[in-house]
Order: structure tokens, then sequence, then C-alpha cells
């Protein structure tokens, strides 16, 4: 299973959360961070945008979707508070 990170992202106006791609053998998946889970990851910078926050915590938030696609999750992958705090 090869996974890479194409470093596109882009809001997502219905959820309030951020969309990402990962390349997944060679497709394109949709990894989608809620917005619950922008502000818990790093809640000592909860005045930031989403945007910002999902920025700065990139690297976490690409390693959760790493961990959930090699553990099965199935496209599109949801990364939620859960995630973050476990």
């Amino acid at each position: 299973m090869k996974i890479t990170f194409s470093g596109k992202y882009a809001p997502n106006p219905e959820t309030f959360g951020i969309n990402f791609e990962v390349i997944l053998d060679g497709k394109s998946v949709v990894c989608s961070v809620s917005r619950e889970a922008l502000q818990d990851i790093d809640p000592s910078s909860t005045y930031t945008t989403g945007e910002q926050q999902f920025l700065s915590n990139r690297s976490s938030f690409e390693s959760i979707a790493e961990e959930k696609i090699r553990a099965g999750a199935v496209p599109p992958i949801m990364i939620s508070t859960r995630d973050v705090l476990a």
C-alpha cells in the first residue's frame, strides 16, 4: 500500500472543517478533518482559523489519516475529535 500526500487542501464550507488529498496506490482519496478536531488538536491555538490550525498541525493530521488507512478505513477518511485525542 503506497500512501502519499499531495499537499492539496481546501476549507469545507459545509462542515467548517478542512478536506485534504491523499494519494492511495495512485488514486486520489479525500480526507476530512472536522471543525472540532481542528479545535481540539491544539487547544492553546483556538483563536486561529481552521485553515491556520490545519496548516500548523498538518503533519499530525496526515499521520492520523495514514494510520486510519493502514487500519482499513474506507474512503472518504474522516478525522474527528476522537482521533486527535487518542
